[in-house]
């Protein structure tokens, strides 16, 4: 009754309600004031025990959003007993989770489920939960959400209604985001309150007792991090966690001397994909076990299964390092059914992919065939997976009953007066059933209700009240002061006196006249217009100033269908920006009629809501504004007086992370143009580029665009998708045909000779001494095997073609250089100087350590081998000569298929003095230095050309097909191997094999 009450009430308020960002001291703050660090699922929990205990509440977020990673969950809350497991005559005595565990887990599995109903009821939500299997449980006991993710639908249905609350009640709760707290106070060993960094950059110091609820700390692996410090063994993994997850509430406590326990322990999970695009990034997306509970199973690289898909993610994982890798979650369409939301949502986003039958999914993976479990001719769906770093069972010690229950425990075991923790802060004693779906989001439900419990008991809260009264009471008020709002702005604009005028202008120049930006008064459209658009089927809403028709969203939208229609026809700038990261509005837009949110317009006089960063003096953003955004999650910078929300580029960037990060924040026009040819950043913009630059706007006061310096590259990006042809072939088919373009572009091109630099340069001499290479070492490699007429014939094949050579260089004698020598050469000093300008314009600006000098150092390495092998062998001064029957038409086509390609046996071919380069080979190699010498430079190369393919390939000028790159990637390191080691061969084959005889002449 209560819930229907309050989505009844709920939808006649006014929804633009000011979500509070800022402090609030309308009335004065009782004593009993608990202060929440932390927004995600536990700290909203623990804040609504807290109000319904009488308690006032002050809840800091450090990040511009609330709600933490717990809107990202995808699988749902583990619950035993619940009423959905009743209603579908399921009988749970939670036997199976409780098996080996203390009573620590026995009071979660028991009262959690209990705090979860509490929690869903009173936020009117519980329509929408449904009852799955996922792994780790014998029955399906997992509450999750039909559609959406149901950690968003959770907390933006939490963060919805407390918000709410601090606008009615701001004596009662303030929210406060973008501020981060550097240490807690204390008196003698009570903690009392908090000193906290304002978003305006003041410190300012908060008195009350203290609830840490921050999370974990498995996105920090930098130096000096806990994880560095106590759980070095996990620093290979991914993490599915960003770095809002440092573990900073754990070091606020340890500061003070709370105590800790199990901080080497990380819960990994076996189904972390790739977000599409950023394959190399440490952060990885998770993909729901609701997938898993819906039949979906999990293979490895030779396409079987290899574990039991429905046991606990620790269970998963330890089959997972016993397997070989890469694996591959696979569901069928007709299981898909069941998680039909979940799997459009990862298709469309292009982390599972669509397979027709089993054979066409193994004939990508390259095996015979797939394991029986799966159907042969079902369509599948299909994401690759690997395992990640997940959750955190290692935090602050905590006492989980009586006078103990939710306080923060010091080293000697005591309690630390006026701190409590919550969620992945604290640590926990049952690890196996940490690792069962849907725990650690109980346990945060769990462990914030009780936080809240103790410290609303310590801090003598005031008169307790149900939160629905709370809630209806909060609406009532609201309606209230938004009716007297309402008729304070009623007044027209010809009514008011000169004092009312002026003031309304200044509150316009102030707040950026309602969102409009900068348009007439009567331009755009009305808020009156906007609010006839109510209804799910013909829905708008205003948005930072703009109009969006969100009718085909409201399905879509990860928090939940009714974190949108709460909102239909109203301004809901504030609840957005408090929830959602800048930007987040134009990188869902779609075109008109499209599977999303797409722009009507924007609001005209009257409406609007403002929102967005501060304007300059000429109309654009600061530089202080960009300023804010410059963590890996959050990147934008500035090239040409622009600002760009680079955040998702910044993943991809074919310079790597640390090259953006480094201007994270700041006008990188300078270094940018130092790099990058124009027109670079217009290839890679949002939309046309999905992981591209998102353009935010001008910037006052950044450097003003420079002229182009050279001509726009205008070469269009790889194609998405495989290119209409699939599998090992099409990646074949598409290498193929690339290269040679690449090498028909290097023979025939236009334009004149010049250095400068642009990829290109050294693309297509890559290509063309690759092709080169290939050839001179299978001809090396049959001159050993053959034998010195072999080796000694390949070399005067060359020397043959010396009239080719032209411009009457070294046309005459035994060192006259051919057409296809003097090419050879200038592709290789094209190579090299563009290459050393690129170095010298890119690399210099990087420490050795971030791996930028790599193809720099090994490439000046290949450079002192090659002029060292063209001395030791092509104009060495100690040659000497021997005779052979070279072939009339310079290939003897009639012993190609016996290897004999470079010299006749017919006597009646007259002999030829040629170079005894065979000769010249054993005098070098039978010296073990030398042979030494060598095979460390042929590493290098090889370490060259691994390095140099994997850059090569994704490159625009190649245009491979993105769905190909990594297996063209892996032919190529497959041909690098072979070519190192036919070289090495060469070298060591002579070393120790007896030479043969060689009949010299003078």
């Amino acid at each position: 009754f209560g819930s229907r009450i309050y989505r009844s009430a709920r939808s006649h308020v006014r929804a633009s309600f000011p979500l509070t960002v800022s402090i609030f001291r309308k009335k004065a703050m009782s004593q009993s004031r608990v202060i929440v660090v932390g927004s995600g699922l536990a700290g909203l929990s623990a804040a609504c025990e807290l109000l319904e205990k009488g308690c006032n509440v002050t809840l800091l977020e450090k990040e511009q959003n609330l709600g933490g990673n717990s809107t990202k969950a995808t699988t749902g809350i583990a619950a035993s007993g619940s009423a959905l497991q009743q209603a579908n005559g399921i009988k749970d005595d939670s036997a199976d989770l409780l098996q080996g565990e203390g009573p620590e887990a026995q009071a979660l599995v028991k009262e959690g489920t209990k705090d979860l109903q509490w929690l869903t009821k009173f936020l009117g939500v519980d329509s929408e939960l449904v009852l799955r299997p996922t792994p780790g449980h014998k029955v399906p006991r997992t509450i999750a959400t039909s559609k959406n993710f149901p950690g968003s639908v959770i907390t933006y249905a939490a963060i919805h209604v407390l918000g709410q609350i601090a606008t009615a009640k701001p004596d009662r709760l303030e929210m406060l985001v973008n501020t981060r707290v550097l240490k807690l106070t204390t008196n003698g060993n009570q903690v009392t309150g908090v000193e906290v960094l304002m978003p305006d950059g003041s410190k300012k110091t908060m008195t009350g007792s203290v609830i840490l609820a921050t999370g974990g700390f498995s996105g920090d692996f930098s130096q000096g991090s806990i994880m560095s410090q106590y759980a070095k063994q996990f620093s290979g993994f991914p993490t599915t966690n960003d770095e809002r997850a440092n573990g900073d509430g754990i070091k606020l406590g340890m500061a003070v001397g709370a105590g800790t326990s199990y901080l080497d322990k990380i819960q990994l999970t076996p189904t972390a994909a790739n977000i599409p695009g950023q394959a190399s990034a440490n952060f990885k997306l998770v993909l729901s076990d609701a997938i898993i509970g819906a039949g979906a199973r999990l293979l490895d690289a030779t396409g079987r299964r290899f574990c039991n898909e429905m046991a606990t993610s620790a269970e998963r994982v330890d089959a997972m390092m016993r397997c070989k890798a890469p694996f591959r979650l696979v569901i069928t369409a007709d299981q898909a059914v069941h998680v039909e939301w979940l799997i459009q949502f990862y298709t469309q986003r292009k982390v599972m992919e669509k397979f027709n039958s089993a054979r066409d999914l193994a004939g990508s993976m390259g095996v015979a065939a797939l394991d029986p479990a799966i159907p042969a001719n079902a369509v599948l769906y299909v994401a690759m997976v690997t395992p990640a770093l997940y959750t955190c069972s290692g935090g602050l010690s905590t006492g989980w009953q009586q006078s103990t229950a939710g306080k923060v425990l010091a080293q000697n075991g005591q309690p630390i007066q006026g701190l409590f923790a919550a969620g992945e802060t604290t640590s926990v004693n049952f690890q196996r059933l940490w690792s069962v779906s849907g725990i650690p989001l109980l346990h945060a439900i769990y462990s914030g209700r009780m936080a809240g419990r103790s410290a609303a008991a310590s801090a003598g809260g005031g008169q307790a009240m149900d939160l629905r009264d709370i809630i209806i009471s909060s609406l009532t008020s609201q309606n209230k002061a938004a009716d007297e709002d309402s008729k304070g702005d009623s007044k027209a604009l010809e009514d008011l006196t000169k004092e009312e005028l002026i003031a309304k202008v200044k509150d316009l120049e102030a707040n950026g006249g309602g969102g409009g930006g900068g348009g007439s008064a009567d331009a755009g459209i009305t808020p009156d217009e906007v609010k006839k658009h109510n209804t799910n089927s013909d829905a708008w809403m205003i948005i930072n100033g703009n109009v969006v028709n969100v009718t085909n969203w409201i399905a879509l939208h990860p928090g939940g269908e009714q974190a949108v229609t709460s909102y239909l026809g109203q301004d809901a700038s504030e609840e957005w920006n408090a929830i959602h990261k800048p930007n987040t509005l134009e990188k869902n837009l779609v075109e008109e009629g499209g599977k999303g949110p797409w722009l009507v317009g924007k609001v005209g006089s009257g409406g609007g809501g403002g929102g967005g960063g501060k304007s300059g003096g000429d109309g654009g953003l600061t530089m202080e504004e960009v300023g804010k955004h410059n963590t890996e999650s959050d990147v934008w910078v500035v090239v040409a007086g622009r600002a760009y929300d680079v955040t998702k580029w910044t993943q991809v960037h074919p310079g790597g992370v640390a090259a953006i990060m480094a201007y994270a924040g700041k006008d990188a026009t300078d270094e940018w143009n130092c790099i990058h040819k124009p027109g670079t950043i217009e290839k890679n913009m949002y939309p046309a580029s999905p992981n591209g630059a998102v353009d935010m706007g001008p910037v006052s006061g950044a450097s003003a665009a420079a002229a182009p310096t050279g001509p726009v590259d205008d070469t269009p990006p790889p194609p998405d998708g495989d290119g209409g042809c699939g599998g090992i072939l099409g990646a074949i088919i598409f290498l193929i045909k690339n290269i040679v373009l690449m090498l028909l572009r290097t023979v025939f091109f236009t334009g004149n000779f010049k250095i400068d630099s642009d990829r290109k340069g050294t693309i297509r001499s890559a290509c063309f001494l690759l092709t080169f290479t290939i050839v001179h070492v299978l001809g090396n490699f049959v001159g050993m095997v053959k034998g010195p007429n072999e080796a000694n014939g390949e070399g005067y094949f060359f020397d043959r073609l010396a009239w080719t050579g032209g411009f009457g260089i070294w046309k005459e004698g035994p060192v006259g250089l051919s057409a296809v020598e003097l090419y050879l050469a200038f592709a290789l000093l094209l190579h090299v100087l563009v290459a050393l300008k690129r170095s010298w314009e890119i690399s210099i600006n990087y420490c050795l350590y971030t791996g930028r000098w790599n193809m720099l150092l090994s490439g000046l390495v290949i450079l002192f081998f090659l002029t060292m092998h063209l001395r030791d062998l092509r104009f060495s001064s100690e040659m000497t000569y021997t005779k052979l029957r070279p072939p009339p038409t310079y290939v003897a086509w009639d012993g190609v298929m016996e290897g004999r390609v470079f010299f006749e046996t017919d006597e009646s071919i007259p002999l030829v003095r040629v170079r005894n380069l065979y000769g010249r080979e054993v005098e070098l190699f039978k010296d073990l230095g030398k042979s030494t010498l060598y095979t460390a430079c042929i590493v290098v190369f090889w370490c060259h050309m691994m390095i140099g393919w994997k850059k090569l390939v994704p490159a625009d000028a190649m245009q491979i097909p993105k769905d190909h790159v990594a297996k063209v990637v892996y032919m190529g390191w497959l041909a690098a191997t072979a070519i190192a080691s036919m070289y090495i061969s060469v070298v060591w084959y002579t070393y120790f094999a007896p030479a043969q005889y060689v009949e010299l002449v003078d």
